[in-house]
């Protein structure tokens, strides 16, 4: 059976993430064509007679990246006719059971606490057993090139390769969790809204930041060298990009981009002068701008919300929570003490 954008949640570590089920399926020959959306034209094969295949396929749209969840039911491989990944990085998050991955001689075994990150132009078959559950994160190759070329101020001239194997690193699963929360949170935004394409956009390039600089890859080696030198010009420079901008959505890329500098250099460059980093810095700049405007209102029906939507900040109750940690009250008093003058 073909499920077409049905609504549905995926569910991760405890999360319910707002998404579309784009395949629901009991026949391992149709599965073939719905695994397409995912990898492309694939030849699915069930291995094994016991279990009761059913194949299901829920999807979250980020833009340049996106969550899939996949369930395999009965003991079954994929591999992409085109013999690799068409395009984008897999990041795979399994929930439960077990399968392996092989790419080229590298064979990456996958259960719950055991991830694995797959690049494209290598090889690629996956091998699920039975009952296997994963969350996979996709990323565009095109989008990552470009933030890496953010990143480390360079282009990118030769393929990303990533180790399959994700280090054990708890820090590095705490980013991972932490991204999942973030994208769970930019899932509950309606598609097709400046906020959903404004929080897309942050969310990227999160996602990006943490793989590019907390994974094993070919160019890491190139992030390694000394980012003290920053110049206080260059915060000058990165202060005044951002304040002409706190009604605009900005990246940490295209501060960098507009400073001259790599994102490396420029976070280096705020923690040195403000102990912070430049969008943290950005967004007590958009507070302040806030606090400004409720402590003079321009007009009687002004809201909290009115404020908060235009100094980008999409969440409400996000933009209260922050703004009593700045300040000390929730902004609808700061509001109500601006009207009375």
């Amino acid at each position: 059976m073909r499920v077409s954008s049905l609504p549905s949640r995926i569910e991760f570590a405890g999360h319910r993430i707002v998404g579309l089920r784009l395949a629901d399926c009991r026949d391992v020959d149709q599965s073939n064509e719905l695994s397409a959306r995912l990898f492309g034209s694939a030849r699915m094969r069930r291995l094994r007679t016991g279990g009761a295949f059913h194949f299901t396929h829920d999807h979250v749209p980020f833009g340049s990246v996106s969550f899939d969840r996949m369930s395999w039911g009965a003991h079954t491989s994929l591999v992409p006719k085109a013999e690799s990944l068409p395009g984008y990085y897999l990041v795979n998050l399994p929930i439960c059971g077990a399968a392996r991955v092989r790419q080229d001689s590298h064979v990456q075994p996958l259960a719950h606490g055991t991830c694995g990150v797959f690049s494209p132009l290598r090889s690629f078959e996956i091998e699920a057993y039975e009952g296997f559950d994963h969350l996979l994160v996709r990323i565009d190759a095109a989008f990552l090139a470009r933030a890496w070329q953010g990143i480390s101020g360079r282009p990118l001239t030769a393929p990303l390769f990533f180790d399959p194997a994700m280090p054990d690193s708890p820090a590095l699963a705490a980013s991972w969790m932490s991204l999942v929360n973030l994208g769970e949170s930019v899932a509950r935004l309606p598609l097709g809204t400046t906020a959903r394409e404004y929080a897309q956009s942050a969310f990227a390039a999160s996602v990006a930041s943490v793989l590019l600089t907390q994974h094993p890859h070919n160019h890491r080696f190139l992030l390694e060298s000394d980012s003290k030198g920053a110049a206080p010009r260059v915060v000058r420079l990165a202060e005044e990009f951002m304040q002409q901008r706190l009604r605009e959505p900005v990246t940490a890329d295209e501060v960098s981009a507009a400073c001259g500098v790599s994102r490396r250099s420029l976070f280096a460059a705020f923690q040195a002068h403000h102990a912070t980093g430049p969008i943290a810095w950005l967004r007590q700049r958009r507070l302040d701008a806030a606090r400004a405007l409720l402590e003079k209102p321009a007009r009687g029906d002004l809201r909290v919300a009115d404020v908060a939507l235009e100094l980008g900040f999409f969440h409400v109750g996000e933009f209260a929570a922050a703004y009593g940690r700045a300040f000390g009250e929730t902004p609808s008093v700061t509001l109500r003490r601006g009207r009375r003058g």
